[in-house]
Protein backbone atom coordinates (compact mmCIF):
# COMPACT_ATOMS: atom_id res chain seq x y z
CA UNK A 1 0.00 0.00 0.00
CA UNK A 2 2.69 2.44 0.61
CA UNK A 3 4.60 1.48 -2.40
CA UNK A 4 1.71 2.49 -4.23
CA UNK A 5 1.01 5.74 -2.65
CA UNK A 6 4.93 6.42 -3.52
CA UNK A 7 4.05 5.73 -7.31
CA UNK A 8 1.51 7.65 -7.63
CA UNK A 9 3.03 10.65 -5.57
CA UNK A 10 5.79 10.16 -7.88
CA UNK A 11 3.42 10.00 -11.08
CA UNK A 12 1.72 13.25 -9.84
CA UNK A 13 4.98 14.72 -9.45
CA UNK A 14 6.20 14.15 -13.05
CA UNK A 15 3.06 15.02 -14.27
CA UNK A 16 3.43 18.02 -12.81
CA UNK A 17 7.26 18.73 -14.16
CA UNK A 18 5.58 18.11 -17.30
CA UNK A 19 3.93 20.60 -16.90
CA UNK A 20 5.85 22.75 -16.25
CA UNK A 21 8.86 22.22 -18.33
CA UNK A 22 7.37 20.57 -21.46
CA UNK A 23 6.18 23.04 -23.33
CA UNK A 24 9.58 24.95 -23.32
CA UNK A 25 11.89 21.70 -23.93
CA UNK A 26 9.16 20.90 -26.74
CA UNK A 27 9.97 24.17 -28.28
CA UNK A 28 13.32 23.92 -28.25
CA UNK A 29 13.29 20.37 -29.69
CA UNK A 30 11.29 21.00 -32.27
CA UNK A 31 13.54 23.80 -33.56
CA UNK A 32 16.46 21.37 -33.99
CA UNK A 33 14.47 18.70 -35.55
CA UNK A 34 12.89 18.69 -39.02
CA UNK A 35 9.23 17.26 -37.91
CA UNK A 36 6.52 18.18 -35.44
CA UNK A 37 6.05 14.44 -34.97
CA UNK A 38 10.15 13.66 -34.13
CA UNK A 39 9.94 16.85 -31.75
CA UNK A 40 6.92 15.21 -29.87
CA UNK A 41 8.44 11.53 -30.35
CA UNK A 42 11.77 12.90 -28.61
CA UNK A 43 9.54 14.62 -25.76
CA UNK A 44 8.28 11.42 -24.52
CA UNK A 45 11.65 10.00 -24.90
CA UNK A 46 12.69 12.23 -22.37
CA UNK A 47 10.03 12.23 -19.68
CA UNK A 48 9.90 8.02 -20.00
CA UNK A 49 13.91 8.34 -19.32
CA UNK A 50 12.95 10.45 -15.85
CA UNK A 51 10.03 8.17 -14.85
CA UNK A 52 12.62 5.49 -15.71
CA UNK A 53 15.58 6.71 -13.88
CA UNK A 54 15.74 5.67 -10.33
CA UNK A 55 18.04 8.11 -9.57
CA UNK A 56 15.89 11.06 -11.02
CA UNK A 57 13.78 11.66 -8.02
CA UNK A 58 16.34 12.10 -5.52
CA UNK A 59 17.99 15.00 -7.05
CA UNK A 60 17.15 18.91 -6.39
CA UNK A 61 14.51 20.33 -8.39
CA UNK A 62 17.26 22.27 -10.58
CA UNK A 63 19.23 19.47 -11.06
CA UNK A 64 15.94 17.59 -12.30
CA UNK A 65 15.31 20.71 -14.67
CA UNK A 66 19.01 20.14 -15.85
CA UNK A 67 18.49 16.45 -16.27
CA UNK A 68 15.73 16.74 -18.29
CA UNK A 69 17.69 19.67 -20.84
CA UNK A 70 20.43 17.67 -21.25
CA UNK A 71 18.47 14.37 -21.95
CA UNK A 72 16.55 16.35 -23.89
CA UNK A 73 19.26 17.55 -25.75
CA UNK A 74 21.10 13.65 -25.42
CA UNK A 75 18.17 12.33 -27.57
CA UNK A 76 18.17 14.61 -30.38
CA UNK A 77 21.69 13.94 -30.88
CA UNK A 78 20.53 10.31 -30.94
CA UNK A 79 18.38 11.36 -33.64
CA UNK A 80 20.70 13.26 -35.92
CA UNK A 81 23.19 10.53 -35.59
CA UNK A 82 20.24 7.66 -36.91
CA UNK A 83 19.68 10.51 -39.59
CA UNK A 84 23.03 10.02 -40.90
CA UNK A 85 23.49 6.63 -40.44
CA UNK A 86 19.83 5.64 -42.62
CA UNK A 87 19.90 8.56 -44.90
CA UNK A 88 22.50 7.40 -47.39
CA UNK A 89 20.79 4.44 -49.68
CA UNK A 90 23.04 2.21 -51.73
CA UNK A 91 22.37 3.63 -55.06
CA UNK A 92 25.81 2.31 -56.47
CA UNK A 93 23.94 -0.67 -56.04
CA UNK A 94 21.00 0.02 -58.34
CA UNK A 95 23.09 1.47 -60.89
CA UNK A 96 25.56 -1.66 -60.92
CA UNK A 97 21.73 -4.10 -61.57
CA UNK A 98 21.12 -1.26 -64.15
CA UNK A 99 24.07 -2.04 -65.95
CA UNK A 100 23.47 -6.10 -65.45
CA UNK A 101 20.25 -5.50 -67.58
CA UNK A 102 22.05 -5.37 -70.64
CA UNK A 103 18.83 -4.38 -72.51
CA UNK A 104 19.69 -0.28 -71.53
CA UNK A 105 21.65 1.90 -74.37
CA UNK A 106 23.90 4.45 -72.60
CA UNK A 107 21.69 7.65 -73.07
CA UNK A 108 19.00 5.23 -70.85
CA UNK A 109 21.50 4.57 -68.61
CA UNK A 110 22.17 8.40 -68.09
CA UNK A 111 18.72 9.31 -67.55
CA UNK A 112 18.28 6.83 -64.94
CA UNK A 113 21.11 7.60 -63.12
CA UNK A 114 19.85 11.11 -63.32
CA UNK A 115 16.80 9.78 -61.92
CA UNK A 116 18.40 8.16 -59.75
CA UNK A 117 20.27 11.45 -58.14
CA UNK A 118 16.84 13.43 -57.82
CA UNK A 119 15.19 10.33 -56.10
CA UNK A 120 18.12 10.47 -53.32
CA UNK A 121 17.32 14.60 -53.17
CA UNK A 122 13.88 14.12 -52.62
CA UNK A 123 14.63 11.55 -49.94
CA UNK A 124 17.28 13.78 -48.58
CA UNK A 125 14.32 16.36 -48.07
CA UNK A 126 12.72 13.89 -45.92
CA UNK A 127 12.52 14.43 -41.96
CA UNK A 128 14.60 11.86 -40.10
CA UNK A 129 12.41 9.29 -39.36
CA UNK A 130 10.39 9.32 -42.94
CA UNK A 131 14.62 8.24 -44.05
CA UNK A 132 14.80 5.70 -41.09
CA UNK A 133 11.51 4.18 -42.48
CA UNK A 134 12.15 4.09 -46.32
CA UNK A 135 15.55 2.80 -45.72
CA UNK A 136 14.27 0.01 -43.16
CA UNK A 137 12.14 -0.92 -45.93
CA UNK A 138 13.59 -1.09 -49.18
CA UNK A 139 17.09 -1.10 -47.57
CA UNK A 140 16.82 -3.84 -44.92
CA UNK A 141 13.54 -5.27 -46.61
CA UNK A 142 11.26 -5.13 -43.46
CA UNK A 143 8.15 -5.62 -42.54
CA UNK A 144 5.87 -2.74 -41.41
CA UNK A 145 5.49 -4.65 -38.31
CA UNK A 146 9.26 -5.01 -37.74
CA UNK A 147 10.05 -1.85 -38.48
CA UNK A 148 7.39 -0.47 -36.13
CA UNK A 149 8.62 -2.57 -33.42
CA UNK A 150 12.62 -0.99 -34.67
CA UNK A 151 11.02 2.68 -34.41
CA UNK A 152 8.76 2.48 -31.40
CA UNK A 153 5.57 3.40 -34.02
CA UNK A 154 2.08 1.02 -34.25
CA UNK A 155 2.39 -0.72 -37.31
CA UNK A 156 -0.75 1.20 -38.76
CA UNK A 157 1.00 4.50 -38.49
CA UNK A 158 4.00 2.83 -40.00
CA UNK A 159 1.50 1.72 -43.16
CA UNK A 160 0.26 4.83 -43.61
CA UNK A 161 3.19 6.66 -43.65
CA UNK A 162 5.25 4.72 -46.17
CA UNK A 163 1.90 4.90 -48.52
CA UNK A 164 2.19 8.44 -48.02
CA UNK A 165 5.80 8.71 -48.61
CA UNK A 166 5.71 6.35 -51.69
CA UNK A 167 2.68 8.59 -52.77
CA UNK A 168 4.70 12.17 -52.41
CA UNK A 169 7.62 10.25 -54.37
CA UNK A 170 5.41 9.25 -56.84
CA UNK A 171 4.00 12.37 -57.48
CA UNK A 172 7.64 14.37 -56.92
CA UNK A 173 9.13 11.76 -59.89
CA UNK A 174 6.16 12.67 -61.94
CA UNK A 175 6.07 16.37 -61.82
CA UNK A 176 9.90 15.97 -62.62
CA UNK A 177 9.32 14.04 -65.84
CA UNK A 178 6.53 15.72 -67.04
CA UNK A 179 9.25 18.86 -67.47
CA UNK A 180 9.65 19.94 -64.00
CA UNK A 181 12.85 21.93 -63.81
CA UNK A 182 16.20 20.53 -62.82
CA UNK A 183 19.52 21.50 -62.28
CA UNK A 184 17.95 24.41 -64.49
CA UNK A 185 17.42 22.16 -66.82
CA UNK A 186 14.21 20.77 -69.05
CA UNK A 187 13.99 17.08 -69.70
Amino acid sequence: MKQQRLVALDRTYLATLYQQHAPRIFDYVQRHVSSFQDAEDILIEVFVAALESPAFATLTEQEQQAWLWRVARNKMVDTYRRAQRSRSLPLLSIDEQTLEDGALNPEQISIRQEEDIYLAEQIQRLSPLQQQVLYLRFGEHLRCAQIATRIGKRESSVRSMLSRLMNLLRRQCAEQEEGGNHHGTKR
